[in-house]
């Protein structure tokens, strides 16, 4: 089966509209009532960093950190997906409330300018890519329940079916975001700091 037909299966298709819900729904949330504990993972953030700006070039060894991380957590949420969807799930509430409350955070210190310029240039392909591995994920999580059951599974199939969708379209993804994320974002926050 072609990438684009594993996209357009009806099932895929309902559960990437499951996870965009969940993924709006916590956002909101994080955005009411995520502030003090994303003041916390802030502070954990900024001391990880830190080294960073030590390096000669930050950007560089940042980019690579970024599409890692990004790349073993998509790949973990689609094979996790087979306890029965759960791991996607709790992954994409939680990333839902940690930006909602981050937002929040940074739109009440340094403004919305300040999180458009943090967030939008590389969160229009993250974004939709997490959301797609997350839909990946909950339907093999589907087959794996199908099994559970002892109703016919195409647990395999649908792995087989996400490991493509991941190579062919996450991946590449990831990439291009990371490099928006380590090169062109610092510019555009640059440009707002500066005003």
């Amino acid at each position: 089966m072609r990438v684009t037909e594993i996209v357009r299966q009806k099932a895929l298709i309902r559960n990437l509209i499951v996870a965009t819900g969940i993924f709006f729904a916590s956002l909101v949330v994080g955005t009411l009532v995520g502030q003090d504990a994303v003041e916390g993972l802030l502070r954990e953030f900024g001391a990880v960093l830190e080294p960073l700006a030590s390096t000669g070039n930050p950007s560089v060894l940042l980019l690579l950190i970024i599409f890692i991380n990004n790349a073993i957590k998509a790949l973990g949420l689609i094979f996790l997906g087979i306890l029965l969807g759960l791991p996607p799930l709790l992954f994409v509430a939680v990333n839902g409330f940690i930006l909602g409350g981050l937002g929040s955070t940074l739109a009440s210190v340094k403004g919305w300018e300040y999180v458009v310029a943090s967030f939008v240039p590389h969160g229009v392909i993250e974004i939709p890519v997490i959301l797609l591995v997350t839909a990946l994920g909950l339907t093999v999580g589907m087959e794996s329940l199908r099994w559970l059951v002892r109703k016919e599974s195409r647990a395999k199939l649908q792995l087989s079916n996400g490991l493509k969708v991941y190579v062919r379209w996450i991946l590449p993804g990831l990439a291009v975001a990371a490099i928006i994320e380590a090169f062109v974002t610092p510019l555009l926050i640059g440009l707002v700091n500066a005003d």
